[in-house]
């Protein structure tokens, strides 16, 4: 049985050269809540959102513990970008979390 807590999360949405949008903004944080599956530790997620020339693009850091991670996703529409750059965060998680897995049980640092 797991008893650890859940994760929590702290989103900062930013938006350069075009409105703000609420449902951006909510759509967003929908997405960002998946990341903290796959975290331990407080999530921070910094959305970046603008247009360029015809792509809206979806920036996203990630801190949590010692986790790092950037991305951007691209699309016709913001919701695919978002999509998109979620997607690739919780790929990132997953990866760094599978390299960090204690897998014989014992600390990595207790090597007694």
């Amino acid at each position: 049985m797991n008893t650890q807590q859940p994760a929590q999360l702290q989103i900062q949405v930013a938006f350069k050269g075009m409105d703000s949008s609420d449902a951006v903004r909510e759509y967003a944080s929908k997405k960002a809540s998946k990341i903290v599956k796959h975290t331990s530790h407080l999530v921070n997620c910094h959305f970046v959102f603008l247009i360029e020339k015809l792509e809206h693009v979806a920036q996203l850091h990630l801190t949590s513990g010692d986790l790092d991670a950037r991305a951007e996703g691209r699309a016709e529409n913001m919701y695919a970008a978002i999509d998109e750059v979620t997607d690739k965060l919780v790929h990132q998680a997953r990866k760094y979390n599978e390299k960090h897995k204690d897998h014989s049980g014992k600390g990595h640092h207790n090597q007694e």
